[in-house]
């Protein structure tokens, strides 16, 4: 992910940001990841998918609620979501928001989407699981075979 001086470094009182994130963000639970971070954050504002596979939010809050925020929206450690890339503007607050929210486009889309990345986790995760029963032949094998040289 690429890091860089926080654009709020030195800032004070109320804030705009705009951000958008880019890397696998879309389909993976992400808005519902950023509305929880700015429930934690205080910050309101709306965060959506974009066209292009990218993921914008804008907030408004404190500067240094808004830079809790920008932090905790990089997911790091995140099992699914994996932020690459999280570019900044910094603008102005206008004060049009009341909370925050998730916005979602087309639901039967969303819906699709989102279940064709469940599949693709679902295939990943048994390739994962023959691929350690696989191994645990061999080590049972390979136990059989020191078991039975003791043996004799």
């Amino acid at each position: 992910m690429q890091m860089s001086e926080s654009p709020l470094a030195g800032r004070t009182g109320i804030l705009r940001v705009r951000a958008v994130a880019r890397g696998q963000v879309q389909g993976v639970g992400y808005r519902s990841y950023v509305a929880g971070c700015a429930s934690k954050t205080g910050v309101a504002g709306y965060v959506k998918n974009l066209p292009d596979g990218t993921v914008e939010m804008v907030a408004e809050g404190d500067a240094a609620d808004l830079a809790a925020f920008l932090e905790a929206v990089r997911a790091e450690g995140e099992p699914v979501i994996a932020v690459e890339d999280l570019t900044v503007e910094v603008s102005a607050p206008t004060g049009e928001f009341s909370g925050f929210e998730a916005r979602f486009g087309d639901r039967k889309e969303e819906l699709f989407r989102r279940s064709m990345l469940a599949l693709d986790l679902m295939k990943a995760l048994l390739k994962t699981e023959q691929e350690m029963l696989a191994e645990q032949r061999k080590t049972n094998t390979l136990l059989e075979e020191l078991l039975g040289a003791e043996k004799k």
